[in-house]
């Protein structure tokens, strides 16, 4: 698919769900964690008065989803957890340091799904600032199962419920690996509470 048709598509998709976002006021620079399968819901709820930036994969594909998010509004920088790394944190770095928010699928980009790799406490120890964990749960939709983080694709017009939960501050003192284990908590509680309250509203989670 042509870039400009894919964000096309993304747009018009997105601008059907039926959101509602609650929880901390997202305001920059910092680093949106997530987990990798629900960028197309969270798409359509990014900050727009900021700099977005994300990490892309140096392969074929990658290049696609830089060009993809370009039109969205989004930076990219090269590289990935299993490969270019340290080309995608010196990136991330500079970009954070710009004042830009960072999203990043924190499970990516091979899983195991939802476990936090620890390259976002790392970026957020070196630069200062904070981790917003998100959380998104859909009134309807379909999860490729066959894909390892089960993508999800919402239903037009579903409910969409997005918690952003409470800033984490990582200060140099922090053990990283607590701190990237309290962060995969917070994230797969956020993920049961969205759920859990659509489902309360007899909404169908997707």
């Amino acid at each position: 698919m042509l870039p400009w048709l894919a964000a096309l598509v993304i747009r018009l998709w997105t601008a059907t769900l039926r959101y509602r976002i609650e929880g901390a006021p997202v305001t920059g620079p910092g680093v949106l964690a997530f987990l990798h399968g629900d960028q197309l819901p969270l798409l359509g709820v990014r900050p727009r008065r900021m700099a977005l930036v994300a990490p892309v994969s140096l392969s074929k594909d990658g290049r696609l989803q830089a060009r993809i998010l370009a039109r969205l509004g989004i930076g990219s920088v090269d590289g990935s957890s299993s490969r270019g790394g340290a080309r995608a944190a010196r990136g991330l770095l500079r970009a954070l340091a710009a004042g830009s928010v960072a999203l990043v699928a924190v499970d990516g980009p091979r899983g195991p799904p939802g476990r936090v790799k620890p390259g976002v406490v790392f970026l957020a120890r070196r630069s200062g600032v904070p981790i917003w964990p998100v959380g998104v749960a859909v009134g309807g939709g379909h999860r490729l199962r066959r894909a390892w983080d089960a993508y999800l694709l919402p239903r037009p017009f579903a409910r969409a419920l997005v918690l952003v939960g409470e800033p984490l501050r990582v200060s140099p003192e922090t053990d990283p690996e607590s701190c990237r284990a309290e962060l995969e908590r917070t994230l797969a509680a956020l993920q049961a509470e969205a759920r859990q309250r659509l489902e309360a509203s007899c909404v169908p989670s997707g």
